[in-house]
């Protein structure tokens, strides 16, 4: 059981699409006690009411985040999978032109996730070089230029359609090139000069008196 994007061309499916005629990917990381129950059994002997509101585990995607419109290639992020590094650079390594991102907000009416999701997506605009399409079920969506401006949005909770002109880009910026480097860099490094701020403490421990 996958989060699924379906992509269905009408110039060739037709009035019954066939399984093969369709475009999908599947969501790498679904959301973890949301979409699925890590350890299940053992969160259940914790919380078996809370864990049984989950009754099915959506597993983890393995395809490339990417579909083609015609002749241009679209890379794909499904809601929770926005803010990982490694989904966003795939598509674009692979010669995604353009971004969209679909997310379904319900869950969070009345607080800032929508927002949250959002600016994450105007991250990934200028980090990648490329025109973002964020569109939400029932939060804010907006097609955002390759510089962080808005090109055309909707409001949270206004149904409607957005429809522009963007522009298609190809190449890789340095933040797509290295930016996965950097974050390896970062966690190992910290993780790495904290287990030696542990190691210092220890050895200037003063000994102990008899």
């Amino acid at each position: 059981m996958y989060n699924t994007s379906f992509l269905w061309d009408p110039a060739t499916t037709g009035a019954t699409p066939q399984r093969e005629q369709v475009q999908t990917h599947a969501k790498r990381h679904p959301v973890p006690f949301g979409e699925y129950v890590p350890d299940r059994a053992f969160y259940t002997l914790l919380a078996p009411d809370l864990v049984g509101l989950l009754q099915r585990d959506y597993a983890h995607g393995t395809d490339l985040p990417m579909v083609t419109v015609g002749d241009v290639p679209v890379g794909l992020a499904i809601c929770f999978d926005v803010i990982y590094d490694e989904v966003i650079a795939e598509s674009v390594t692979a010669g995604a032109e353009l971004l969209v991102f679909q997310t379904n907000n319900a869950d969070f009416r009345g607080t800032d996730e929508n927002l949250q999701q959002l600016a994450v997506a105007r991250i990934r605009a200028v980090e990648t070089g490329r025109t973002v399409v964020n569109v939400s079920t029932v939060g804010a969506s907006q097609i955002i230029r390759p510089d962080g401006s808005t090109l055309t949005g909707l409001p949270a909770g206004q149904a409607g359609a957005m429809i522009a002109d963007t522009d298609l880009r190809a190449g890789l910026t340095p933040a797509v090139l290295i930016g996965q480097g950097v974050s390896a860099v970062t966690l190992w490094g910290g993780l790495g000069g904290l287990a030696l701020t542990g190691a210092i403490a220890r050895r200037r421990r003063p000994p102990a008196v008899a």
